[in-house]
């Protein structure tokens, strides 16, 4: 459940960069990443005409190029560059450079905000239940709203997708740790751009803040977080002034894990609303079982009700070795559109994920 997170400030790297001795060795790029693939069988309920099989296999994974050199003055130096292992239309995820040491740490570049990236939720065992994982064993209705980094679909939700800023990270002081973004022309749709934005059409100067605390208290691990987020936005652009704000917590004892999060956005897109998950863990050796309740509703876009969504998730994983998890779970989703479309499904997975 812990999970360090260290920064610095645009000041202080400053007069670093000015001052700083040469490095004892070169950057030199290495690699890292993720691959996962996941075969899904069960059953589709549609209301909305489609008949979909009754089995899919999904593959997820990222190749990262990453470097980081330490220079006598004990600052060090890194960068990040995060390429889909698939054809993607963001073939280039996260992608940055950072600055770190005792102050804390400093990211320029193409990451997740603040506020996305010291939030804590509950556990999620064999499925990414709080994620857009859903959509894939369960494809939305026609007319349902979902959204990446939205109440729709997690309680993760940011109003950046990896769009070019500055994160700074503060050290963590007795388990606390606070955290801020500026991003100048923030795209809500994804693609990243690195020209002043256009004030009257599209969405501008994103602040994230974030904190959290972690700490342990005789055997007890506690976790909190709280975030918030807002951009400017013309009444032009069809999204006047969005905000997001986030709380999640985690407690950790015996071998459990217990938590959950919350995330609301206020704005006039058709993601304004409100999700919630909870989720329960247990881990002994090299097992951990766990479930998951994730919920939504958002306003959607014909004006009437609004899209709903529900998940639960029940698994089982096993790590076989270093970077090596296999897992097995179930998944039931239902979507529920505003204009009463279900989408139903009972969903068995099998899934295997390695980390190198």
């Amino acid at each position: 459940m812990k999970k360090a997170l260290y920064g610095t400030t645009a000041l202080v790297a400053g007069s670093v960069v000015a001052t700083a001795a040469s490095a004892a060795e070169p950057l030199q790029l290495g690699l890292g990443g993720y691959y996962q693939t996941a075969f899904g069988f069960g059953d589709i309920d549609s209301e909305d005409g489609t008949d979909y099989g009754a089995t899919n296999v999904v593959a997820d994974g990222e190749v990262h190029f990453k470097g980081k050199t330490t220079l006598d003055n004990g600052v060090t130096f890194g960068v990040q560059i995060e390429l889909e292992a698939f054809t993607s239309g963001d073939q280039i995820d996260e992608n940055y450079l950072f600055i770190e040491g005792s102050f804390g740490r400093f990211v320029i570049g193409g990451e997740n905000t603040a506020a996305y990236m010291t939030q804590i939720a509950g556990p999620n065992v064999g499925v990414p239940v709080n994620s857009g994982w859903v959509t894939i064993f369960n494809p939305p209705p026609t007319g349902q709203t979902t959204g990446f980094r939205t109440p729709g679909l997690s309680t993760y939700g940011d109003l950046s997708n990896d769009d070019h800023g500055i994160t700074y990270y503060s050290p963590r002081f007795g388990g606390f740790q606070i955290a801020g973004s500026f991003v100048p022309s923030p795209n809500i749709s994804g693609d990243g751009q690195n020209q002043p934005a256009d004030e009257n059409t599209q969405a501008n100067n994103l602040f994230s803040v974030g904190g959290n605390f972690v700490q342990t208290f005789g055997g007890v691990d506690i976790g909190v977080a709280a975030g918030y987020r807002q951009a400017e936005a013309d009444d032009s652009s069809g999204s006047d002034d969005p905000s997001m704000i986030s709380f999640g917590g985690n407690i950790g004892f015996a071998g459990f894990t217990v938590g959950g999060s919350y995330l609301a956005e206020d704005s006039d897109r058709s993601t304004d609303g409100e999700a919630w998950e909870a989720g329960v863990s247990y881990g002994t050796g090299p097992w951990t079982v766990g479930a998951t309740y994730f919920t939504s509703e958002v306003e959607g876009t014909a004006g009437g009700g609004d899209d709903e969504m529900t998940a639960i998730g029940l698994g089982v994983e096993y790590a076989l070795g270093p970077g090596v998890t296999a897992s097995l779970a179930g998944l039931y989703s239902q979507w529920d559109t505003e204009d009463n479309i279900e989408n139903e499904a009972y969903t068995g997975l099998v899934r295997v994920r390695l980390g190198f």
